[in-house]
């Protein structure tokens, strides 16, 4: 359990940081993709954060997991158009704001993990998770 909580961490971790790397003068649309992204993660954060119960849970998985199935076709075609942006390790000085955000979300993302564990045993918190991670994954550049 403790394992695929870790593979969905690190999926959001490689989109807030792909997105964010990727968000160059020249490259604006990788903020817009962030930027669309951002409200639906802030939700499910703000859901698991206060939940009390595994449907609540199961929901939030979910939703964020129809927001993730949306965004890979978009992300993957922006690596497609920059491959060479996967890589990068700087963030060009008018895009620190995002970065700051997405390290926050990052941090909160990653801490989320502690809420949902309590309700794992539930079938459809499980199932839920699942599909968190497969639509994470799709994330990956190369998980088409």
């Amino acid at each position: 359990m403790v394992r695929k909580f870790l593979s969905v961490g690190a999926a959001a971790m490689l989109l807030l940081s792909a997105v964010v790397c990727q968000a160059g003068d020249k490259y604006e649309e990788a903020r817009q993709l962030f930027e669309e992204y951002v409200p639906a993660l802030e939700t499910y954060l703000d859901v698991v954060e206060k939940a009390e119960s595994a449907p609540v849970c199961a929901r939030a998985i979910n939703t964020l997991a129809n927001e993730a199935e949306e965004l890979a076709p978009k992300l993957r075609e922006l690596n497609r158009k920059y491959p060479e942006l996967q890589y990068e390790q700087s963030v060009p000085p008018r895009y620190a704001e995002l970065e700051k955000k997405a390290d926050a979300l990052g941090v909160r993302f990653g801490r989320s993990f502690i809420r949902i564990a309590r309700f794992m045993e539930d079938p459809a918190v499980a199932k839920a998770n699942d599909r968190l991670i497969t639509a994470m994954a799709r994330l990956d550049p190369a998980g088409e």
